[in-house]
């Protein structure tokens, strides 16, 4: 029996939760992996009414012992600067809420807005996203990803994006860094210059 707390964070938008199918899924996986008999469901989940156009953020806690909702409105992060961390023996496969290890490296960002790390010599993800790069005419994603995040499934699937090994060294042949996670796709365009990767 696990008591390991997750999260799932979902977006809604139009008063719908955007890409639930892939959700419910890792939703699943998690339960499976972890032992959690807890039977979650993220279409049954009430969405509660609103008169803004704002886009909100559903996040969802549970375990085997606990369950909880919350709903606020999101607000994009401002990004304009990563720090190259380097951790070879780092794994975040699932959303635990804990986060030790993470907030760990994003300590060491100094006076960038967040983090890129590295492990082996292959760039993964943020301390919250998943990353995509664009050469002038491709998208691409790294194989070595630490979380195979939702939104990054679906551009996948949809051959938005294509997934490759990108080492560290191979940054400079790119022009441009996406993040990508539940609540930011390609268009939502919060990206930087590989310039300002330190």
């Amino acid at each position: 029996m696990s008591s390991t707390r997750f999260i799932e964070s979902l977006k809604i938008e139009g008063e719908r939760f955007s890409n639930i199918e892939l959700h419910q899924q890792r939703v699943d996986l998690t339960c499976k992996a972890f032992s959690i008999n807890r039977k979650i469901k993220i279409k049954n989940i009430p969405i509660p009414q609103s008169n803004d156009a704002l886009v909100k953020k559903c996040r969802i806690v549970y375990s085997e012992d606990d369950f909880s909702i919350s709903f606020t409105p999101y607000r994009q992060r401002k990004i304009e600067s990563l720090r190259v961390v380097f951790d070879d023996t780092i794994d975040y496969g699932f959303k635990f809420e804990e986060r030790e290890r993470l907030n760990g490296l994003f300590d060491k960002r100094g006076d960038c807005d967040d983090i890129l790390i590295v492990k082996n010599g292959c760039l993964t993800d943020t301390s919250f996203s998943n990353i995509v790069l664009f050469d002038g005419d491709k998208y691409f994603t790294p194989s070595s990803f630490l979380l195979n995040g939702t939104m990054r499934q679906k551009l996948l699937r949809d051959k938005i994006i294509f997934e490759k090994e990108i080492k560290l060294e191979d940054i400079h042949s790119f022009k441009k860094l996406y993040l990508i996670n539940a609540l930011n796709s390609l268009e939502d365009n919060l990206s930087i210059s590989v310039e300002n990767i330190y």
